[in-house]
C-alpha cells in the first residue's frame, strides 16, 4: 500500500480471526476453562468468563494469551468490576493496570480492604 505525503499507512500483517484465538484459548493452562468446550468458545461472548477465570487463577502464559486477546480496556473493566477478588489479585491487577486498588468494586465490600 502507497503512502501518501503526511499520512502514515499502517497494517497488520497477522489478521486476527476466531480460528488464531481458538487455537490460542487451546493454550490456556488446563482447568480455567473446565466448563466449557473449547471449540465452542467465543472469545467476544465469553471475554468476561475467560479474563476473570485467568485473573483468578491463570499464570504467566495464561496473562499473556489474555493480553493478545484482550484490549487493556476490556481488561480493566472487567477486572474492575469482579465482585470476589482476592486482595492479592486486586493489588496485582492494580499494579499492572496503573489504577488505585479503590477502584475495584470489590474494594468496599471486603473488610480486609479497611485500613
Amino acid at each position: 500500500m502507497a503512502e501518501k505525503k503526511g499520512q502514515r499507512v499502517t497494517e497488520n500483517p497477522v489478521q486476527i480471526t476466531s480460528q488464531n484465538n481458538n487455537a490460542l484459548l487451546s493454550k490456556l493452562t488446563g482447568g480455567l476453562l473446565w466448563n466449557m468446550n473449547i471449540e465452542k468458545i467465543d472469545y467476544l461472548r465469553d471475554k468476561k468468563l475467560i479474563i476473570e477465570r485467568i485473573i483468578e487463577a491463570g499464570l504467566e502464559n495464561d496473562e499473556i494469551i489474555m493480553w493478545k486477546l484482550y484490549s487493556y480496556e476490556d481488561i480493566k473493566d472487567v477486572a474492575i468490576n469482579m465482585e470476589n477478588l482476592h486482595k492479592d489479585h486486586v493489588t496485582y491487577m492494580a499494579f499492572v493496570l496503573k489504577i488505585d486498588e479503590k477502584e475495584f468494586k470489590c474494594y468496599e465490600k471486603k473488610p480486609w480492604y479497611k485500613k
